[in-house]
């Protein structure tokens, strides 16, 4: 009999190294899969705090387009607990039926995130998503070097064809960003629609071309600190990281107005660990912790309740507490998926010239 209990028990241990080994050696209850931005976007000091106290460990996959993170969700959506994504994409997500709807019953911190950022066009009842950082667009420029070349100060998006920037232009990298800037030079509304005012779009973009040095969605301020580019067309965040790194860098709200995201956890209607997704959700939502992400990542946080942990510097600084007047100037990029195939064309067309 005593050998039998062995026998048995032997058998039980190789069965659950079968079962493990088999698996992966993962306990899939322990792990969450998270898709968003790369360059920290959401720090992995958070991240590791996160797994120190949970154990729940998150794998994190860095994608460089709202669209590319849209084609791996709707390709594997039973390989992603949450994604961060923009706005408008939460609006995409949303009306494919991709998303789950959230509980807020396990959403305890939720009371955290201030309405201002709430009830917005992509999701009206707030069921499918939770904001994470608040951005805008705008330029960061380097008067004294714009000056040195010979041209006019910058002030808005139409100062940017002026001869004298020859080579000396960073933007972002994508279609709608850049062809919305140009339209608002022109006067117009981003992810116009009207045939003639996009062929006048087109043409005024492609004028640009010569003044342009890089294209660079994660780090543009990086060409500016190294003096590559006197002037960038980037993320808030990113101007906050480039005058950090070099004083003499000024922000420039352009007079033509600019774009305003709200990037928002969402969670895949088919995730595999909903119970630790839950979890990651909570422990952003924390002041504390909301409050050391917008320090670290420089981008305007959503969480009320996180205000008080702020530095002063942080509170104090215009690119990410704007002035009234500015934050009036502000729109969304509404229906981007009605225009993104043809700004995608132009687009392509252009970077190949």
């Amino acid at each position: 009999m005593k050998n039998r209990g062995i026998i048995i028990a032997v058998v039980l241990v190789l069965a659950a190294a079968l079962v493990v080994y088999f698996s992966g050696g993962k306990d899939k209850g322990s792990e969450i899969n998270l898709m968003t931005w790369g360059g920290d976007f959401i720090p992995r000091a958070i991240i590791d705090e996160f797994t120190k106290e949970t154990g729940i460990k998150v794998n994190y996959k860095e994608v460089t387009s709202n669209e590319d993170m849209q084609s791996l969700l709707e390709a594997n959506p039973d390989q992603y607990d949450l994604a961060v994504v923009t706005d408008y994409m939460v609006d995409i997500l949303r009306q494919n039926g991709m998303l789950e709807q959230l509980d807020k019953e396990q959403l305890p911190n939720l009371v955290n995130i201030n309405p201002v950022y709430q009830g917005n066009y992509y999701d009206e009842g707030d069921e499918y998503s939770i904001p994470y950082a608040i951005s805008t667009s705008f330029l960061l420029v380097n008067p004294e070097a714009v000056a040195e070349l010979g041209a006019s100060p910058i002030k808005g998006y139409r100062d940017l064809w002026q001869p004298e920037l020859k080579n000396k232009i960073v933007l972002i990298d994508w279609s709608v960003e850049v062809i919305g800037l140009v339209l608002k030079s022109l006067g117009y509304e981003y992810n116009e629609t009207d045939p003639v005012k996009v062929a006048e779009a087109k043409e005024k973009l492609f004028a640009l071309k010569d003044n342009i040095v890089r294209f660079e969605t994660n780090t543009p301020e990086d060409s500016l600190v190294n003096g590559e580019a006197v002037v960038g067309f980037m993320y808030s965040n990113q101007a906050v990281k480039g005058q950090a790194a070099d004083p003499r860098l000024q922000p420039v709200f352009p007079e033509e107005g600019m774009p305003i995201y709200i990037d928002c956890f969402v969670m895949s209607k088919e995730a595999p660990n909903k119970a630790g997704a839950y979890q990651f959700l909570n422990f952003i939502m924390q002041p504390e912790n909301a409050a050391r992400i917008a320090e670290l990542t420089k981008f305007t946080s959503p969480n009320k309740a996180a205000e008080q942990y702020l530095s002063a510097e942080f509170r104090s600084n215009p690119m990410l507490n704007m002035p009234d007047d500015v934050a009036r100037n502000t729109s969304f990029y509404i229906g981007v998926d009605r225009v993104l195939d043809q700004y995608e064309h132009i687009y392509s067309e252009f970077k190949l010239r």
